[in-house]
């Protein structure tokens, strides 16, 4: 056992500001992973729709499969009306969405009006009429994507 003024090494983790730096170190990592997230979440959320429209899948300006659901998320009180690439998609196949929670989406696939979207750029465009709301304008969103 050692005595008072031996000179016992002392473990590093007890040495004269090592547990400082670990500890600032922790916290400097800590504020930096806030600060990424806090950078990253705020890329999408600049993306400004139109009144009664909350989302359009995929967003603006994605890189998606061919097969990939094209559409809308609205407020209730709107009737969508899709149209991809020129072709109008007929009401009762955008059941690719839950359509009680708003949600109009198309999944292209065989016996569909779209059975495939071609590679490259596509542009959809959203137009909803208000079925609550009459005097209220029609919403019209455009928007264009790439498929692979």
């Amino acid at each position: 056992m050692s005595q008072p003024g031996d000179d016992a090494p002392v473990p590093w983790a007890l040495r004269k500001g090592v547990s400082t730096a670990i500890t600032l170190g922790v916290l400097v990592a800590a504020a930096g992973v806030v600060l990424a997230v806090w950078l990253s979440r705020g890329g999408e959320a600049s993306q400004s729709y139109p009144s009664g429209l909350q989302e359009v899948a995929p967003v603006p300006g994605a890189q998606v499969p061919r097969q990939s659901p094209i559409g809308a998320r609205l407020d209730a009180g709107w009737k969508p009306t899709l149209v991809i690439g020129g072709t109008t998609i007929p009401a009762h196949q955008l059941d690719a969405g839950t359509t009680q929670l708003g949600e109009y989406f198309f999944a292209p696939g065989p016996g569909k009006v779209i059975e495939e979207l071609r590679s490259g750029q596509t542009c959809a465009r959203v137009t909803a009429t208000p079925v609550i709301d009459v005097e209220a304008a029609d919403l019209i969103f455009e928007w264009c994507f790439s498929t692979f």
